[in-house]
Parts: C-alpha cells; structure tokens; sequence
C-alpha cells in the first residue's frame, strides 16, 4: 500500500478511523454505575466510528481500522490516529508503534518508525499543517523547537523540498487552525501572523471562551478541572472517580479544545465536520465548500474531533507551491 500527502485539503483516497477498547475488555470492574456510563461511552464512540466509515465509503475513501488487541486498558485506546503518525509527502511516519497498528503497517511501503524521545508525538499531523510545498510545525512546548528530533526532520524535509516553518505556536494545530482549501483559513484568535505568511487569504476567526456558557460542564469542571465531560453524568460520582483513577491517559483537556476547528477535508469542496456552527457554516458557503455533519457524540471525553480521530494515508496531489 502506498502512501502520499502533501496538502490537508488534497482529494481523500485511504484513510484510517480510530477504534476504542470493548466491553469484554473491562469484566473485571465491579461497578455497575461504572459500567454502565462506561459501556455507554463505547458503544456510542463505535456507533459514531460506523457513521463515519459509511460517509467516508460513499465518498469513495477507503477506510481501515486498528485491529482489536488485548492490551492494559488504562493507556489510551488507538481511537485518535491523527496523534500517532503523519503522512508527509510519500513516506509515513509513526510516531507511536502500537500493536493496534500491525496489520495496516504492515501493508505500507515507505514508512519510518521515529527515535523514542521526549519531542516523538510531534511528528504527526495533529501538529504538522501540510500545503503542497509548505510544512507549517507547532510544537508542544518552547524548548521543543530546538530540538534534535525536530532539527533532523526539518533538515530532511528541506532537502526533499519543502519549505519548514517551524512555528511559535504550541499545541495541537489542528485544534487551532484549518485549511479547507487555498485562500481560506478557520481558526482561534492569536494562533500566527496571517497577514503576513498568508496575505490575501480570508480568516475566519472563532471565539474560543463558550464553556463558561455551558453550566452542565461549569459543574463537573469543579470535579475534574475541565478536562474531560459527559454529558448528562455530571452527578455520576463513581464514574468520575474511576476516570480519573485508572484512565488518566484516556482524557486530555478537553476545555482548550474547539472542536469547529477540527475538521477533515475530503476534497476542496466537501468537509466533515462534528456539529453545526453557524459562523462555521456561513463561511464554508462563502468558499464553496460544503460541510457534512458526522457527529462524535463523546468529543468532550475523548478530547478529539473528526480530524482528530482519522489519519489520511492517501491524497491526491503533488509537491507543489498553494499560495
């Protein structure tokens, strides 16, 4: 199986859709208030992963998905791909060599494991902003940026002919900012200077600061700090105290997500996106592009949208200047 990526917005051929743990896989706990928000959680999560698939299938992408592995479920399952590797040009990059991966790794041609390091997860597309000719690479934290990992990456991508642009900005990028086609550009406040790597383009800007509008979540941010959130359990006590006992490495933070922003592009006409925003929605009509709603109902547990829970392995396109 090949592989090939050189723009987020590229025509979508292969793409991977995340897969969490079963319900056999957790007997063990006694529990029934945890078992039933739990097996609630994974049932949904997989009933919205088919979803997907069958948007993805009739749009003619081919979809595959991590394989189901016994493993300690207190690691995060394989359910958000997009963090585990990258597609940049022809060669894929894994970051995070999970068995969950086995079967479709061992498929694909041109593929590099990346050195274990403090800076790995970095390599991957939740990170990096792929258009055509352009690599544009946040980063997680300050020192990062000057790292060896990200100093031999850099290097090499250079000499295969893209332009690197190693980015001030920390954090996952593609919680931040999107690039649906050439000229247009969805994204928060503060995230780069658009005026000047992107003069001419239209930025759409979203507000980020909704949570505090959501008292549901206002409540259970005062039991776990904002990180993850079910809604409907917010008064469920002994689920709370399991996640954040045994499943730490599940949630991320999901109060600095914007989900509008995390979007996936199957061409520069169509893009799926989690839930309706009205600025969202005016803006893709201005540009043309037409956004299909494919909902992932437990987005504030997983900390992760659409892009988030895909990882393309195969677009369309070529080494060439966007803008």
């Amino acid at each position: 199986m090949k592989v090939k990526g050189y723009a987020t917005f590229d025509k979508l051929k292969t793409c991977i859709v995340g897969r969490t743990y079963g319900k056999e896989q957790f007997d063990h706990i006694k529990s029934q208030k945890v078992k039933d928000v739990l097996f609630r959680i994974l049932d949904e999560t997989e009933e919205d992963y088919q979803n997907l698939c069958g948007v993805l299938n009739r749009a003619g992408v081919e979809t595959l998905r991590p394989d189901v592995v016994q493993t300690d479920t207190t690691h995060r399952p394989a359910n958000q791909p997009r963090d585990d590797m990258a597609v940049v040009g022809e060669t894929l990059y894994v970051n995070n060599n999970r068995p969950e991966y086995k079967s479709i790794l061992d498929r694909v041609e041109n593929k590099i494991i990346v050195d274990d390091c403090e800076q790995t997860k970095l390599v991957s597309t939740s990170f990096i902003h792929r258009l055509g000719d352009s690599l544009h690479w946040g980063t997680n934290k300050p020192t990062w940026r000057d790292s060896v990992l990200v100093k031999k990456y850099e290097e090499q991508w250079i000499k295969e002919g893209f332009n690197v642009d190693i980015m001030e900005h920390e954090g996952h990028g593609d919680c931040t900012w999107c690039v649906p086609k050439p000229g247009c550009i969805i994204t928060l406040f503060e995230i780069q200077n658009y005026e000047e790597k992107f003069p001419g383009w239209d930025v759409c800007y979203l507000e980020d600061k909704y949570w505090d509008q959501m008292s549901p979540f206002r409540k259970v941010k005062q039991k776990n700090g904002g990180k993850w959130w079910v809604p409907g359990e917010e008064d469920s006590d002994d689920f709370s105290e399991y996640v954040e006992t045994y499943f730490k490495d599940w949630v991320g933070y999901v109060e600095e997500t914007v989900f509008e922003v995390n979007m996936l592009s199957l061409d520069q006409e169509t893009i799926l996106v989690n839930n309706y925003n009205r600025q969202v929605f005016d803006f893709l009509e201005k540009h043309s592009i037409t956004p299909v709603i494919t909902p992932f109902r437990h987005r504030w547990f997983w900390d992760g949208g659409v892009h988030c829970v895909t990882q393309d392995l195969y677009r369309e396109g070529s080494l060439l200047a966007r803008y």
